[in-house]
């Protein structure tokens, strides 16, 4: 068992991206197995373009023994990163957020959840939103556990079947 004490919650540096890329593929692969080869494809383009932004984010990671074991993605409400699908004035988003599957259920998300919550407040952000999809129990969970509430204004479709649902972490009364 990984002792939660032990991780390290950091910026990534530029050296990492093959590793955080890695991860993320890893961990979204249960998921794109279930989807067309078609959409697989489209799928893995917007996960490699969206982490290819070098502009406009923050590129957060969780290390654990000197190995990068999660990441996640935090842009605030100024970014101007075409990517950005939160478009409310003053809410941050959080964006792929990636645990190594070797490392679920050691609180490694809600590390890396955290501390997106923490920086949007030093920010000055309003909320921060945003998207899962009902495939994705373990996020929705540990979304909801950590306050995060159902906000279906957010929702859109990018693929026709696909819904894509909305949550707003409110930062207003915190």
């Amino acid at each position: 068992m990984t002792d939660i004490n032990k991780i390290c919650i950091r910026n990534a540096v530029e050296s990492e991206q093959d590793i955080i890329r890695a991860i993320v593929e890893e961990a979204y692969e249960e998921y794109a197995r279930t989807m067309s080869d078609s959409m697989r494809e489209e799928y893995n383009r917007r996960l490699v373009t969206t982490l290819g932004i070098k502009e406009s984010v923050e590129r957060i990671v969780a290390e654990s023994g000197g190995n990068i074991v999660g990441s996640v993605l935090l842009y605030h409400s100024t970014s101007s990163a075409s990517e950005r699908v939160v478009r409310n004035p003053g809410w941050a988003e959080l964006r792929l957020l990636a645990v190594h599957p070797s490392m679920r259920g050691h609180g490694v998300g809600a590390l890396l959840v955290q501390e997106c919550i923490r920086r949007a407040q030093v920010n000055g952000e309003r909320a921060i939103g945003l998207h899962t999809k009902d495939e994705m129990h373990s996020a929705v969970r540990l979304y909801e556990r950590l306050g995060f509430t159902r906000f279906q204004d957010l929702d859109f479709s990018p693929a026709s079947g696909v819904l894509l649902k909305g949550y707003c972490y409110n930062l207003d009364n915190r």
